[in-house]
């Protein structure tokens, strides 16, 4: 395991420095590119914010295009989502799919390969004003005029998986241009690692809400995300009761096996109702939806203090102008 760690740091190594002199080329857009993205492996909040910003944007009369790589799709072709699309978190992604729900009138590219994603947007004829590239922050191979990235100071930042969750050093929180935290805002852990980076530091605060019957207090729950407890304890700040859990892989594909242990453990509980994510949600084919009476819950983020949001506005601003 330890030789592992060794050889994964030398190549994340070796792969940022050859980003840094260049010798690997970083494609330059005619677009202002934004890049939100973790330095761990999830669990930052990074898709609620994709759709906060993305939707400010809209809202200021911009035409922001966002970029996913479409994680866990079964295509492997370029697909470009737009209003009144047909396609399923099979074929897209179940981040891309949840993006374009909640973002209406902005289109979502999945490309795994985001310069050439970047590229065909520039041929759009001045269609798109602005980029949002999704998870991008390892993903150097386009120039971003704001790279913005999310810290979770509840994750352990001190190694890599399985003991920890960074994906590369967290020395290299350098290159981006702001730090927003999403969670854990009072932990003790937190101004040392801000202490750390010498750019600004925003705080984003998150909303739950449910979808669906919100009478439904009972049941059981499940989901496939990052961070599995998260969702727990926020069922329970909604002041709901799940009898039963199952936890699954982040990105989890709803297939008959993983299907049937859901309803093993609503028969066990001799419930009908069931809680889990918006991420899940999308992922559930309209026959489990149909038999059984789910509920879904929503997160949401934004910079909520004044004085944060004021200050983040203005160097969004100025970046766009480059």
């Amino acid at each position: 395991m330890i030789l592992i760690k060794i050889i994964y740091s030398l190549l994340v190594n070796i792969r940022n420095f050859m980003y840094d002199k260049e010798i690997i080329p970083i494609y330059q857009s005619k677009i202002p590119v934004i890049s939100i993205g973790n330095i761990t492996t999830g669990g930052t909040g990074k898709t609620p914010f994709v759709i906060f910003l993305a939707n400010y944007l809209k809202g200021l009369g911009r035409q922001p295009l966002i970029i996913s790589r479409g994680y866990k799709r079964q295509s492997t072709q370029q697909i470009l989502i737009t209003k009144n699309h047909k396609y399923t978190a099979k074929e897209i992604g179940d981040e891309p799919l949840l993006i374009s729900l909640m973002c209406k009138g902005v289109d979502v590219l999945v490309n795994k390969k985001r310069a050439n994603a970047v590229r065909w947007a520039e041929k759009q004829d001045k269609k798109y004003d602005c980029i949002i590239l999704d998870d991008a922050f390892q993903h150097r191979s386009v120039h971003r005029v704001f790279d913005i990235l999310l810290i979770n100071a509840l994750q352990n930042m001190n190694s890599y998986p399985p003991k920890g969750a960074l994906r590369e050093p967290f020395k290299n929180v350098r290159r981006a241009d702001c730090l927003i935290i999403t969670k854990g805002h009072d932990t003790k852990s937190l101004s040392s690692l801000t202490d750390r980076f010498k750019g600004p530091v925003f705080r984003a605060d998150s909303s739950f809400q449910t979808i669906g019957n919100k009478n439904i207090k009972q049941g059981v729950s499940f989901c496939g995300i990052a961070g599995p407890h998260l969702f727990l304890e926020t069922l329970n700040s909604l002041g709901i009761n799940s009898k039963d859990h199952i936890d699954f892989k982040d990105h989890q594909k709803y297939d008959e096996k993983t299907l049937d242990s859901i309803e093993r453990m609503l028969q066990k509980n001799n419930e009908t109702a069931f809680f889990t994510t918006f991420k899940d949600w999308v992922k559930l084919p309209k026959k489990f939806l149909n038999k059984y009476t789910g509920v879904c819950v929503d997160m949401s983020l934004s910079i909520d203090r004044t004085a944060d949001w004021e200050r983040f506005k203005k160097m969004l601003s100025i970046r766009l102008q480059q």
